[in-house]
């Protein structure tokens, strides 16, 4: 039988309304609601990721803060998860609770490596200051009120190049290593969230995924398909009217204006280089696996190898390596050929993040 988190999370005070996980456009109450944060004791030593997170978030937060039951883990997204077509459908992943909210002091980039021409570029979120998110600072239930300045310029959209929206989802530890063994590259980073008005302005204690900053020598963008997840996403839970505005006026997809042939070339490319890159990748993983080896037989109280993270690690060594390659080659041959396959450079730098 599939484990499932409970209705209610873990608060000190009692919990507002959730949204339905099939149907995000109607709010719906929890059906436990009073289960307090004090409540929650340090788990044992044999406990779950998950459960010492939301331990240790639970007694560094506020008092009213939201944060995970054990067993379960809130996690943020702000990419194509955020769509109910890849969270749901893709990944079959049905969260037991879900909060619209902002994450402030973040900005939303594309640092994320993929195929040039086809996707060159995926979502991540990177700190860009020290700002934490409070329940007097959850957002506005103004809707569009000042997106608008009176000379007709659009500046106010800036703000949201200073933080991130996005969909806070109650999953449990069994999914949330479904979502980790899925988005392997990432790192996670316990965030604190700003719920919106209609889930009571909350904060929520939660976990994200981030994206080491890697020097692809060019800036990349997300594919039209891509960004198309993240703005229908947007609609769909009906995020900030702001926001939605940034990513339909702000940030760009690119739209190769280029040769036709040049994506074909690089999917025809990417495999040969996977099976050229192979050796190195295995042997950079080897020696990692190594390391770490030798380090747990210097430190016998340490925690054990995990095998199936370190096949994971394995497969983002390989990735890595792959990665580097490709953008590589890229930038040496495809680009001068055929234009560019990570941007729209003619378009200026308005949505090049990343």
């Amino acid at each position: 039988m599939r484990a499932s988190c409970p209705r209610a999370i873990v608060a000190q005070s009692a919990l507002p309304a959730a949204r339905s996980r099939l149907s995000p456009s109607r709010p719906r109450a929890l059906a436990n609601r009073v289960v307090r944060a004090d409540a929650v004791t340090s788990p044992p030593a044999n406990a779950s990721a998950s459960d010492r997170t939301a331990a240790e978030a639970s007694s560094s937060s506020a008092s009213d803060a939201i944060v995970a039951p054990p067993g379960c883990v809130i996690y943020f997204a702000y990419g194509s998860n955020v769509n109910t077509k890849t969270m749901n459908g893709v990944r079959g992943i049905s969260p037991s609770a879900s909060y619209p909210a902002v994450l402030r002091g973040y900005e939303l980039v594309f640092n994320v490596p993929g195929l040039p021409y086809v996707e060159p570029g995926f979502a991540s979120v990177r700190r860009i200051g020290t700002t934490t998110a409070t329940s007097d600072d959850a957002v506005a239930d103004d809707g569009d009120a000042d997106i608008i300045n009176d000379d007709g310029s659009d500046s106010s959209l800036s703000k949201y190049s200073r933080e991130v929206h996005g969909v806070a989802y109650v999953v449990t530890d069994e999914e949330w290593r479904y979502i980790l063994r899925t988005e392997t590259s990432y790192e996670t980073e316990v965030v604190t969230l700003a719920g919106y008005p209609d889930a009571g302005g909350t904060s929520i204690t939660a976990i994200t995924l981030t994206y080491p900053d890697v020097d692809v020598d060019t800036k990349l963008w997300p594919s039209k398909r891509y960004l198309g997840l993240l703005r229908e996403g947007a609609e769909e839970w009906n995020l900030d009217e702001g926001w939605r505005r940034y990513l339909n006026e702000v940030v760009k997809p690119f739209e190769p204006a280029t040769n036709p042939a040049a994506p074909l070339v690089a999917a025809v490319s990417v495999p040969t280089l996977a099976l050229v890159t192979a050796p190195i990748g295995i042997a950079v993983a080897a020696r990692n696996a190594g390391a770490k080896l030798a380090k747990s037989r210097q430190n016998p109280g340490g925690a054990e190898i995990d095998l199936a993270d370190a096949a994971t690690a394995a497969v983002v060594d390989g990735f890595n390596v792959l990665t580097g390659v490709t953008w590589g080659l890229h930038n040496a041959l495809w680009a001068p050929l055929f234009g560019s396959g990570a941007n729209n450079e003619s378009d200026g730098d308005g949505g090049a993040r990343g």
